[in-house]
């Protein structure tokens, strides 16, 4: 794309900037556990196409493209995950970059929401280095990242490792009497290779954690605060042909938070741990008709000691069956997900199901109009075969600019 198209670009990342820089709202860890932390509904019900991720991966350093996905995940909550990468080569050898996330669902502790902009110049054949910002209106929480990159000619096999200097002005910039007790730092790496028939790809981020003191003022005692949050995937392909191959992939989200109060009562230390194993399958069955099948694995730990001390376990198993067919200016696709789960709650808090087994079903029916094969257009809708009522409706947009 060339830069006389930068005025609907700009557009584009004024919007999702200002979602990344929306206020964050705190709520219990233990609300939602119970009925309604069953994955089924954005794991499998809401999950990308498995060509869209595809794409995603293989382009995210070398074209322009952005995703958005909105559903329904309870009576109160949105799904809501959008994703912009803009990728321009100014000069041979020197490119421009600007990504923005905004993600939130109710089984992670915080909305993932960052924006990274700035530069990666080639300084040997496929090493570059590259150097980014996170810009912020709360000037304390700007982040800059510092990089090394090994890519083939067309960008689409990549190695990429980066030093992420956390909060780069916290102590001088903050205007809620907060100092850095030690300075927070994160490891961050994305890599996808292909080597035959087979594709490896991974993203993630180790964080060093970070720790804060708080001066009491008025209407707030002096507190501490230690948090960290690790978050990693790796997936493996194997291809039969570009329309059909087997997918194998592992996530972890780790999540920990601890405060001390000048009352002790207070204290608290929490932790919230899910692991997510996906086996699944894509292959055509005619010109025109595709099915995809396969299973989830969810196994989440959660707990807390002190203040609202707890305990949460939950499992979770989801097959799914997927079939689709051209019709029309797009593709119409009906699906099958079960839910095989089981949790157990122990706490100080009562809530609705402490101890919870069982099987539920859903089955979603859905059209994506296809429009040149650069923008889709999906809507769907779902509904547990159990309830009454509507079950939930579902949106995914997908542009290639």
């Amino acid at each position: 794309m060339m830069l006389n198209h930068s005025c609907p670009i700009f557009i584009l990342c004024c919007i999702l900037h200002d979602l990344a820089s929306s206020q964050e709202i705190d709520w219990p860890y233990d609300d939602y556990y119970g009925e309604n932390m069953v994955y089924i509904h954005a794991i499998a019900n809401y999950e990308l196409h498995p060509f869209w991720h595809e794409k995603w991966e293989k382009n995210l350093f070398c074209q322009n493209m952005m995703r958005l996905n909105f559903a329904s995940i309870s009576n109160t909550e949105l799904l809501s995950d959008a994703r912009l990468a803009l990728n321009e080569e100014l000069s041979s050898g020197l490119w421009f970059r600007y990504a923005a996330t905004y993600y939130a669902t109710h089984h992670r502790n915080e909305q993932d929401k960052h924006v990274e902009t700035g530069f990666e110049k080639q300084i040997y054949r496929p090493l570059s280095v590259f150097i980014y910002g996170d810009p912020h209106f709360e000037k304390e929480e700007i982040d800059v990242q510092y990089g090394l990159s090994l890519t083939n000619k067309s960008r689409t096999n990549y190695l990429r490792l980066a030093y992420r200097d956390i909060d780069v002005f916290w102590n001088d910039k903050n205007n809620i009497k907060s100092r850095d007790m030690k300075k927070p730092w994160q490891f961050v790496w994305e890599t996808n290779l292909t080597v035959g028939p087979f594709r490896f790809f991974s993203q993630g981020q180790y964080d060093d954690g970070s720790e804060r003191s708080f001066v009491a003022t008025e209407g707030r005692d002096r507190f501490s605060q230690r948090k960290k949050m690790d978050d990693l995937v790796f997936k493996l392909f194997y291809y039969r042909t570009h329309r059909s191959f087997i997918e194998a992939a592992y996530s972890r989200y780790h999540f920990e938070e601890e405060k001390a109060f000048a009352a002790t009562d207070d204290h608290y230390s929490y932790q919230n741990e899910i692991e997510l194993i996906k086996i699944g399958y894509i292959t055509p069955v005619s010109d025109n008709s595709n099915v995809r099948f396969g299973a989830h694995v969810v196994i989440q730990d959660a707990g807390s000691t002190g203040y609202g001390a707890h305990d949460y376990h939950h499992a979770e198993f989801i097959p799914f069956f997927f079939a689709e067919r051209c019709l029309g200016p797009g593709v119409v696709e009906a699906g099958y997900m079960g839910s095989m789960q089981k949790w157990d709650y122990v706490g100080l808090f009562e809530i609705t199901h402490p101890h919870q087994s069982g099987y539920v079903d859903k089955i979603k029916l859905a059209y994506t109009f296809n429009f040149d094969n650069r923008v889709y257009l999906q809507f769907a809708v779902s509904h547990v075969t159990t309830i009454w009522g509507f079950g939930g409706g579902n949106v995914q947009f997908w542009l290639e600019l």
